[in-house]
């Protein structure tokens, strides 16, 4: 369970970390004007794939969204040529954001999710979440869910937070959802595609929607607005969640929390484990590889004992790097050889703990007669290399660069950062033209807000001699 949450603020984006006994755990941006996750788009229907089992929608985007046969009917087993056809106005949803040449998945079971409840418009079934154990709580929240219902219709999903969420507000979440739906249904009714409807829900919402907790100890933010906008909806989140803290230290927040080497470090293909091993992680189109390799052993010690030490912490890692990368789709384990069905049992059984709390739910496999486990994962944004860089056309997709925009972040946080530094001294810095022009230009909206609404000015210069990812910051005398 996540036990911190850390934003840092910044002109252009929010970086929110979810942090574990001091560690990284996912890290999400929140871009502005961004489009939204889970946004709800009046689409029509471009082309209908019988190869492929699915359809293209027209969503009014650069690259038309995919729409499996699962995700296009409200029956599961319908092939897509009866689920949908060409021409038509559907009402989608998007699950995941385009990524490469690939244009965004949809959905055609749209889903409204609040924070005790998900309401499912065209479902007739009531779901309670597998963590309700109690026999009380559940008979409570399936009367509850029952009564709304019969007001409304439709399916509802009762999460996790509803044990703790009393009848009367529970109802109240329900009624604001379906007043969302109806309006969503007013427009769609008279609407000519492609048309967005619903933009979706801001990530810094969703974040608070999944991770309040009882485990949450500490949210700290490092902008004194957005600290006081999120204290002032607080209200709605509980009274038992913490209040947003403002961190004004002299140390930047991430810096303080050792944040920003954490970052680095999963965009590495290796990942340093405490006996001396590694984890070596490599992308392909079909899957992800992860090969655990135990590195400094030099033939000294029980090399059972040094097998089972390096497998079991890199199964703890590879939990984690999972979803800090936010790696999706099939995975492929090649874990160090070990003796006896027993230990593989119990590896086994300890990387399944320590994936039970991963959002994106793995499936895990067990390991072949090879040694290698096969398990997957549903990706639920982008991979964070891909947020963070672009594969690199010099190398032919083998490796990654920074991106202009990334870039632009990472100067503007080294910006503040020298600021607070320089004592109100003016900073000259240099980039590289691509990065300066996605700034805006040298006297460009984000050069001028830093100076009307932080008292920072920049003399912001493009060098072409500079490559793509390098910058300077330097104080004026």
């Amino acid at each position: 369970m996540i036990e911190e949450i850390l934003i840092s603020a910044g002109p252009r984006r929010h970086r929110i970390a979810l942090v574990r006994g001091g560690r990284l755990v996912e890290l999400y941006l929140a871009v502005n004007g961004a489009r939204l996750p889970e946004r709800i788009i009046l689409g029509r229907v471009t082309a209908v794939r019988h190869d492929l089992d699915a359809a293209f929608i027209d969503i009014g985007e650069a690259r038309g969204g995919l729409l499996s046969a699962r995700d296009a009917a409200v029956k599961r087993g319908t092939p897509v040529g009866r689920a949908v056809q060409e021409g038509q106005s559907l009402l989608v949803q998007v699950k995941r954001e385009a990524e490469g040449e690939k244009g965004a998945k949809l959905s055609a079971r749209l889903r409204l999710a609040g924070r005790a409840m998900v309401l499912l418009p065209q479902g007739r079934d009531v779901e309670l979440s597998g963590r309700i154990t109690d026999r009380a709580q559940r008979d409570r929240l399936l009367s509850v869910a029952k009564s709304v219902q019969g007001n409304y219709g439709g399916g509802l999903i009762l999460r996790s937070a509803a044990v703790a969420t009393d009848d009367a507000d529970l109802k109240r979440e329900a009624d604001g959802l379906w007043r969302r739906w109806q309006a969503i249904q007013a427009v769609a009714g008279s609407a000519r595609p492609p048309l967005p409807l619903d933009a979706g829900d801001d990530p810094l919402k969703v974040i608070f929607r999944e991770h309040l907790g009882p485990s949450l100890r500490r949210i700290r933010v490092d902008d004194g607005a957005l600290a006081a906008d999120l204290n002032q909806i607080r209200g709605a989140w509980g009274d038992n969640i913490p209040a947003v803290e403002l961190h004004d230290q002299n140390q930047p927040l991430f810096r303080e929390h050792d944040l920003e080497d954490q970052i680095e470090t999963a965009l590495a293909h290796q990942v340093a484990l405490p006996s001396g091993g590694r984890i070596i992680i490599e992308h392909t189109q079909a899957l992800t590889a992860i090969d655990v390799d135990s590195a400094r052993h030099d033939g000294a010690g029980d090399p059972a004992r040094l097998a089972w030490e390096s497998n079991t912490q890199a199964a703890r890692e590879i939990a984690r790097q999972l979803r800090l990368r936010e790696i999706g789709g099939r995975v492929v384990i090649d874990f160090i050889p070990m003796q006896g069905q027993g230990q593989i049992a119990a590896l086994l059984k300890k990387l399944q703990q320590w994936l039970a709390d991963d959002p994106a739910q793995p499936r895990l496999g067990r390991m072949s007669e090879m040694g290698l486990v096969e398990l997957t994962r549903r990706r639920r944004q982008p991979a964070l290399a891909l947020r963070l860089g672009e594969v690199c056309s010099l190398c032919q997709g083998s490796g990654l660069r920074p991106t202009a925009p990334a870039v632009a972040d990472s100067l503007l946080d080294r910006i503040l950062r020298e600021a607070d530094a320089a004592k109100g001294r003016a900073l000259a810095a240099r980039a590289a033209p691509a990065v300066v022009e996605d700034l805006g230009g040298a006297d460009g909206d984000i050069v001028a807000g830093l100076a009307r609404d932080r008292g920072i000015r920049v003399e912001l210069t493009a060098d072409s001699s500079l490559a793509l990812e390098e910058f300077e910051v330097t104080a004026l005398t």
